[in-house]
């Protein structure tokens, strides 16, 4: 009887993994998952980022190198290092710093870093560690794609023609890693790597939204490729919607 009961837990477990190997994991990154991460919650965090300083002026950017990219924008390109709409400033990262507990499976839905009009849309790309990441080149030009992460493995790879996708990961988490394209030195994006699914980035108009929080004490971290990183701290009760705004001085 004893021997009858081991051998269906042993054929549950084994059929556990054969559906996950199915799936398309491997028994490598099964077991690297670790536990089960802490129930999710119905929490929310929202608010908005404002700035209050002096907006820097806008950069104009030479295309001649590329007629390609210069017959995308006839007009010229200009590039603001800080974007900020009715006193909300936009491309903040705003993320959970402190205050969760558990761990957190990378997302299988990659985050999607598109090139569009020889530039990086969106400038502020966030995945989680493990979480593929789609890099697009919608231009019908040469791009290549180069972050210089310190914690991760370094990759530089060309998109020659239109259409053209490559899927890359990073393992750990690293905040603001640079990314810019090397044929093109204006085009610069930011690529951080969480090791949890609670963040958001802020809109045009700086407002932000953070969804399934668990109940919890959180430290809460704005982060901005030009600004000093600010913080504050929001307790989420009941699953309720907690507001938290953020200023930039």
């Amino acid at each position: 009887m004893l021997a009858s009961r081991l051998f269906r837990i042993a054929l549950g477990g084994a059929l556990c993994v054969a559906a996950y190997l199915t799936a398309g994991g491997d028994a490598a990154a099964l077991h690297a998952a670790g536990p089960a991460p802490e129930a999710g919650g119905s929490g929310t965090i929202s608010g908005k980022i404002s700035f209050a300083g002096t907006v820097p002026p806008a950069q104009k950017m030479k295309l001649t190198a590329d007629p390609k990219c210069a017959a995308m924008h006839p007009g010229g390109l200009e590039r603001q290092s800080v974007l900020v709409k009715d006193g909300g400033v936009s491309d903040v990262l705003v993320y959970v710093r402190s205050g969760l507990q558990g761990t957190y499976p990378a997302a299988s839905e990659p985050a999607v870093m598109d090139q569009i009009g020889c530039d990086y849309s969106p400038r502020m790309v966030v995945a989680m560690a493990g979480q593929p990441i789609k890099i697009r080149n919608s231009d019908d030009t040469l791009h290549n794609i180069h972050p210089r992460p310190k914690l991760n493995k370094e990759f530089n790879i060309g998109q020659p023609r239109k259409g053209m996708e490559s899927t890359k990961t990073f393992d750990k988490p690293e905040l603001m890693i640079p990314t810019g394209c090397d044929v093109h030195p204006w085009m610069r994006a930011y690529i951080s790597v969480l090791a949890h699914p609670y963040h958001a980035v802020s809109g045009a108009e700086g407002r932000y939204e953070i969804r399934g929080l668990p109940d919890g004490e959180y430290e809460i971290e704005a982060v901005h490729a030009e600004l000093k990183s600010i913080t504050g701290k929001v307790s989420v009760k009941g699953g309720a919607s907690a507001k938290l705004d953020l200023a930039y001085p």
